[in-house]
């Protein structure tokens, strides 16, 4: 363990430089290693049912589809430094779309927790802690170009000596072939409050960001100041070194589970599960806990008592019980779910149809969710036809459909109009004379199409509904 915690420690240094490294806020590691669960699940935004993408939780191990206050609290341990902590923290999960061999779920390195409640100047703000039941959300799961980024979601590739490679907008970024540090996202939660609880359908409402100007509740806009909050910050760290060298530096091989290959819709969640009192005391006026950036774990004994703090023991044990999980720890054909992978610039759009729908939770999951989401019922196959120039096979997701120039072509997916994919505009097609090449098409056509139970004509070939017949390579 005296490993592991000298290569956290190391690695603050590599993120400091975003804030003063003392003040008003402080900061704690979550176990290194895998998560305490990856689910179907979205507690925050589609609390009841299955999530349409996967999520990798960290957190109280009460986890369930859903939750309030007192299922929080239910939990027996955390991977949260702070036994208090009770809370969720959950994210999409990051997979490496690896060469046409399927999609990898990457290794979850560490997650690094800030709360921070200081204005300008390092002023400590009045915040107070949260509510029961409150949930919420930083980041935008169907953007898939630069646009609003109030969250300051960032990407960056950490090298030798933590070297950063960053992107400039939000974006996945490039420009290396390995991380030896790991890859990192980076987002921060809204803090202003305007009273009401979330809203499913539009789970931004209830929060906003406070401004540079004014102090303390003064610094919320007008409309949110029914209370003030500290401003979680989060930094999730990704191991990504099985996949060094295994693509090139202009590429970009991320995609999260929905759908997103840009790095623009990365979003995370937060469901509150503080012990009441323990946040409200770490951040009073008297005596709040300002170990800053470098709070280690006596630090934390300092600020919340020895009692409090969680040891090697308790949260290497830590896990969930699956609910909708979906096994991700072997490579899988597509992502769990109904995720077409949209590339963008436009917003992603939502999937529906049949097999896409969300699924009312009792309990354990049905025994028939699987990662590729497959349906067996003939009637229930589909096809998608795309348009485009190009002389060369197209791959998608590891299966390809030969097209002569400017000829329209079809391929089965998975028998499942909801998991027909939306091609991107660059795909990796991979050939004898170079194994990793991109190809631009120019241009796009997506168009899904039911096959009827008996099957269609596809050229010299009868093919039925259900029954894949492309090829992988």
């Amino acid at each position: 363990m005296l490993v592991s915690l000298f290569t956290l420690t190391a690695g603050l240094f590599a993120t400091a430089f975003a804030f003063d490294c003392h003040g008003p806020y402080f900061s704690f590691y979550n176990r290194p290693g895998k998560a305490l669960s990856y689910d179907l699940l979205d507690p925050a935004i589609f609390p009841g049912t299955s999530s349409p993408h996967l999520h990798s939780f960290d957190g109280g191990n009460g986890l369930a589809a859903d939750m309030d206050f007192d299922t929080t609290q239910s939990s027996s341990c955390t991977t949260a430094r702070l036994k208090p902590d009770k809370s969720l923290y959950w994210r999409p999960t990051l997979f490496w779309n690896g060469n046409n061999t399927g999609l990898y779920r990457v290794p979850d390195k560490f997650l690094k927790i800030y709360y921070k409640f200081g204005d300008a100047g390092n002023v400590r703000a009045n915040v107070t802690e949260y509510p029961e039941n409150h949930r919420m959300l930083a980041g935008y799961p169907a953007q898939r170009s630069l646009s609003a980024n109030p969250g300051g979601l960032k990407w960056a590739c950490l090298g030798e000596n933590y070297k950063r490679i960053d992107s400039p907008d939000g974006s996945f970024p490039k420009g290396f072939t390995s991380c030896k540090e790991g890859l990192t996202a980076e987002i921060t939660f809204p803090a202003c409050w305007n009273g009401q609880s979330i809203n499913p359908k539009s789970p931004h409402d209830h929060m906003a960001y406070p401004t540079n100007q004014g102090m303390s509740l003064e610094a919320c806009p007008k409309t949110h100041r029914v209370a003030r909050f500290p401003s979680i910050f989060i930094e999730f760290w990704y191991d990504v070194s099985a996949f060094d060298d295994r693509y090139r530096a202009d590429q970009v091989p991320w995609v999260l589970a929905n759908g997103d290959p840009t790095g623009y819709g990365f979003h995370a969640d937060f469901l509150n599960g503080w012990q009441k009192g323990v946040l409200a005391k770490a951040t009073a006026e008297a005596g709040f806990c300002n170990c800053g950036c470098g709070c280690g774990h006596d630090e934390m004994k300092q600020c919340f008592g020895a009692d409090n703090v969680n040891d090697e023991g308790n949260w290497n044990s830590c896990t969930a019980g699956p609910v909708y999980a979906p096994d991700t720890s072997a490579p899988v054909d597509a992502l769990p779910g109904c995720n077409p992978i949209q590339a963008g610039p436009a917003a992603a759009t939502p999937v529906t149809g049949e097999g896409c729908a969300v699924m009312p939770a009792n309990g354990a999951g049905p025994s028939d969710v699987k990662a590729s989401s497959p349906v067996g019922s003939a009637s229930r196959a589909a096809a998608f036809s795309v348009a485009f120039s190009t002389s060369k096979p197209v791959v998608t997701n590891g299966h390809y459909a030969s097209a002569s120039p400017s000829r329209s072509f079809d391929t089965m997916r998975h028998g499942n109009p909801a998991n027909a994919y939306a091609m991107p505009t660059s795909i990796l097609v991979p050939t004898s004379e170079e194994p990793n090449p991109i190809i631009t098409l120019p241009s796009l056509l997506v168009e899904t199409v039911t096959v009827p139970t008996g099957g269609v004509e596809y050229g010299r070939k009868k093919h039925t509904g259900g029954h894949r017949h492309h090829r992988r390579f």
